[in-house]
């Protein structure tokens, strides 16, 4: 995690260099201007942050973890199992992307096929 905490460091240090890059470029703006800018800088830095985090999850990759441990089925209840992998791209709150790379997961009981939350 502390590497990580350095990365996300750069991530705001970079952020923090963009917005103050465009307030140069951009003396007249309106506060709605800047404040659309921030938010889009923020919103970067903030998926990246989210994608990290799930990626941390215990949840991506279920061949680490014990039957018990395992999510269960949301239909029957069963333990699920570790089926592969698979890569998502998923959309943020902020309209960003982000994309996590985990186990897929599979009930033997039921035949389908789950994506993990976590």
């Amino acid at each position: 995690m502390i590497g990580e905490k350095r990365h996300w460091d750069d991530l705001f240090q970079e952020a923090s260099d963009e917005v103050e890059r465009w307030r140069r470029a951009n003396k007249k703006a309106t506060l709605t201007e800047i404040e659309n800018t921030l938010d889009g800088e923020l919103a970067k830095m903030r998926a990246r942050i989210v994608q990290d985090l799930a990626m941390e999850s215990s949840l991506a990759d279920l061949t680490q973890l014990t039957g018990e441990e395992r999510p269960r089925c949301p239909q029957c209840g069963q333990a699920l199992v570790a089926n592969g992998r698979q890569e998502r791209e998923l959309t943020t709150e902020h309209e960003q992307t982000i994309r996590l790379s985990r186990s897929k997961a599979y009930c033997p009981q039921c035949r389908t096929s789950h994506f993990p939350p976590g």
